[in-house]
């Protein structure tokens, strides 16, 4: 499958911005100045049709190069590009190729070959304005590489200057950047000034900071002090105000107006503790020997992990405070254990116990203290007492529930398999209006099971049979029936009972697991044959034509047009963004969009085609799901949606670079792009919050460990990570070695890509060789929601993709 995006029809869109004035109307502007063989209508599917032309035209070239940018496929791009320029005498259409290469050799990290080519657009008055302009941003990325940095700001200038209304804020910023590099503050303060006449929330918290910064190297205090004060005031972000109260008083005490600056540092203390600037400003208080209230300091000292000096604070405050909460308690347990002293953590926990029932912190201590017990001593018995005393002393405190479910998993934990199924089993007795219970009776026929109980089992899931209602929790109780029945060799009632789950909740992982069972299929068995030759234009007939009966639309719509959008600035930025490469600017541009319209379906339609013509499939995959949302789909209905929608929502994106590893690491395509889906949905320059990177969410140390098997690429960094070519690579062959690792079990490995194969090791040795009871024996709910979600879209994928389903 290849793909081929639309750049040349965002390319001409985007010369409408440029010369609108010429018009009254902006989509009758748009409908003159876009080529109608190159309107999105017209625009390829991402999998190609079964006869592609033999000698694709330039705008064809074009549009693989973007999406070899787009993948990291840099020698690609550069190839399809030089071919799009030989096989084209338009102007344009030369430019757009040329800028392409120098956009691949950037990253290649060839900037004089890039400046040669871009330069010979940058004035060039024959191309359109924004071309001119993405050459001179081009210069200024090489420029600044390079430490030309008085020319790289006035490249960025120059953007603003030729290709005004939509990057102006952003530009303007970076031109700044480049003459703060360059020592030039006063020319900066004045460009950054102008940046931020179109800049908003925190983007112009984060410019007006840099403008207080220049005013410091300048030594104007004053003035800077004046900008910090501004950004404190009107975030609503506590460690920007921490940030702005450090730099702030830096400046007074360079002022020589230590009062006014130990009152920032004051503040910070007492309101905004976590932050580590507050810190900084605190260590200026003690130093030169301003009171500072004990519990505060305590506070601070402890978020910046200065445990030692955070408990002496705090035990300061409890004997100058005889009327003090249990707050101080808490924090001084904390700190102890954080320095590894777990026996003075749980005694400080008993006295806030003991002494302060009725604080904030009460039900924390007595959590802590079991955690300590059983995660930091070993001591799982006293861990789980614990938290039944808990639950003994307070049986209608709300806590009480969860404390009794904990106290069963600590004791799981110790392997004390009958104590736990005992104290799991007795939730929904003393609390059966709790969804915990639920779950714990749940968990106490997996216990029993283990333990080889079957008959006691098999009584409990009946049980969470008759109790539960919906159909996921009922086709999970029939497939543990079933189980029980299995192992009691009543083969016919396991038989029956794995039908009732199979039948009980279509594509849910229990009834899709009961399918394969009664198929005596092994675990994610592939299908014989999958069909990937999707033509999305053909199905996106069909999907307007439901449109139009589903939505009551007029039949001239047109579902593909984007002059509607071209009134919104963050539509015209997010293209602007695209096409310069800056693809999470854009996307953040979109998200506003996708969201500003996700109660309009035909704008949501219109979105989506966008959406997947240009590669930003995260945001195709949620806007096709909105749209059948408000057709009132829930999730069985979206299978009988017209084909385009679930083409899009469990798309073949990539589907080359996953094809070609899938091959070569035999696995089946459908299982990786479903890891990909639930890794990222398809978005290769998302980082999560833990510092994981690209379409497979590898994090930088395990990328380093891949390239230090595979070798490749050449001068790897950790970057690299958010191209797919590169990411795709990694993941597929980090799958295959935990695989082999696991003696070929497949669920072990995608475990172990979540959660690290020193984790699968001890929930293997529990599980018996049962990948049933491996997935119900992973104690971290991510693990298993993240198993059962990918073998979920692989079941999804096999529907979609297979030869019948695929082809109507």
């Amino acid at each position: 499958m290849k793909k081929y995006f639309i750049t040349l029809g965002v390319l001409f869109f985007l010369v409408f911005t440029a010369t609108s004035c010429s018009f009254n109307n902006p989509a009758e502007a748009v409908e003159k100045l876009i080529p109608t063989a190159i309107l999105p209508s017209s625009t390829p599917s991402p999998v190609p049709s079964p006869t592609p032309s033999p000698t694709p035209l330039p705008e064809v070239r074009i549009n693989r190069g973007d999406f070899a940018l787009l993948t990291g496929d840099y020698q690609k791009a550069i190839t399809e590009f030089s071919l799009a320029k030989s096989s084209s005498d338009e102007i344009n259409i030369q430019a757009v190729s040329d800028l392409g290469t120098s956009q691949a050799l950037i990253e290649q990290s060839n900037c004089p070959g890039s400046l040669k080519l871009s330069a010979l657009w940058m004035d060039n008055e024959e191309i359109q304005p924004n071309l001119r302009a993405k050459a001179n941003y081009l210069q200024a990325v090489c420029l600044a590489k390079q430490n030309e940095f008085v020319l790289s700001g006035q490249a960025y200038a120059k953007y603003v200057d030729i290709y005004p209304g939509y990057l102006d804020g952003y530009m303007l910023e970076k031109s700044a950047d480049m003459l703060i590099q360059a020592d030039d503050y006063s020319a900066a303060i004045e460009t950054y000034s102008q940046a931020i006449t179109f800049l908003i929330d925190s983007d112009l918290d984060r410019v007006k900071t840099k403008i207080g910064n220049a005013y410091v190297t300048q030594m104007d205090h004053t003035n800077a002090i004046r900008i910090f004060m501004e950004v404190h005031d009107s975030s609503p972000n506590e460690y920007t105000r921490a940030q702005m109260n450090l730099l702030a008083g830096q400046s007074y005490l360079a002022l020589g107006l230590p009062e006014q600056a130990y009152a920032r540092f004051q503040e910070s203390v007492e309101n905004y503790p976590k932050a580590y600037d507050s810190y900084s400003g605190l260590i200026t208080l003690v130093d030169v020997g301003i009171p500072v209230n004990d519990f505060y300091r305590g506070l601070v000292d402890f978020y910046a992990q200065q445990y030692g000096v955070a408990i002496d604070a705090f035990a300061r405050y409890l004997s100058a405070t005889p009327d003090h909460n249990g707050s101080a308690h808490y924090y001084i347990g904390l700190s102890w254990r954080a320095l590894d002293e777990p026996e003075k953590a749980i005694s400080e926990w008993q006295i806030l116990i003991n002494d302060h029932p009725d604080d904030r912190f009460f039900v924390d201590a007595w959590e802590d203290i079991a955690y300590t017990q059983w995660a930091y001593m070993n001591q799982h018995q006293d861990g789980a007492e614990t938290l039944q005393d808990f639950v003994k002393s307070f049986p209608a405190s709300p806590s009480a529930p969860q404390a009794l479910y904990d106290s069963a998993r600590i004791l799981e934990r110790n392997n004390d398999l009958e104590k736990a199924a005992e104290t799991w089993v007795r939730m929904i007795d003393e609390y059966p209006l709790e969804d915990i219970s639920y779950q714990g009776l749940f968990q106490s026929g997996i216990a029993y099971y283990r333990l080889k109980q079957f008959d006691q089992s098999l009584q409990v899931f009946q049980r969470y049979l008759l109790l539960n209602s919906s159909v996921s929790e009922q086709s999970a109780a029939t497939f543990w029936i079933a189980k029980n029945y299995q192992r009691l060799n009543d083969l016919e009632k396991a038989r029956v009972n794995f039908e009732q789950s199979a039948a009980s909740d279509p594509t849910g992982y229990y009834s899709e697991r009961a399918k394969e069972i009664l198929n005596n299929s092994p675990l994610l068995t592939s299908l014989d044959t999958i069909n990937q030759e999707i033509d999305l234009v053909k199905e996106r007939t069909v999907a307007e034509i439901w449109m139009r009966q589903t939505f009551s639309l007029p039949t001239e719509t047109n579902f593909v047009e984007l002059n509607s959008f071209t009134s919104s600035p963050d539509f015209m930025q997010a293209m602007t963004f695209w096409d310069l490469g800056l693809y999470e600017n854009a996307r953040n541009s979109y998200e506003l969009l996708r969201i500003e319209y996700e109660n309009d379906p035909l704008a949501l339609f219109r979105l989506t085609n966008h959406f997947v013509d240009i590669g930003l499939f995260r945001s195709a995959i949620l806007s096709s799901r909105q749209i059948l949302e408000l057709a009132g789909m829930d999730d069985m209905d979206t299978f009988n949606a017209p084909l385009w929608f679930n083409h899009v929502r469990f798309g073949l994106y990539y589907s080359d670079i996953v094809n070609l590893y899938a091959d070569q690491y035999d696995f089946d395509p459908l299982l990786i792009f479903s890891v990909i889906r639930q890794e990222s949905f398809f978005e290769g320059f998302v980082s999560s919050s833990v510092g994981a990177r690209g379409v497979m969410q590898i994090m930088p140390e395990t990328g380093n460990e891949i390239n230090s098997f595979l070798s490749w690429p050449q001068s790897y960094s950790e970057d690299d990570l958010y191209q797919p070519v590169i990411n795709i690579r990694y993941g597929v062959s980090y799958l295959d070695r935990m695989r082999n690792y696991f003696n070929g079990d497949l669920f072990a490995a995608l475990a172990a890509y979540n959660a690290g194969p020193g984790n699968v090791l001890n929930w293997e040795n529990m599980a018996e060789n049962d990948p049933d009871l491996f997935m119900e024996v992973i104690p971290y709910e991510e693990t298993r929601r993240y198993l059962k979600q990918i073998y979920e879209f692989f079941k999804v994928y096999q529907y979609f993709y297979q030869e019948r389903i695929a082809t109507q």
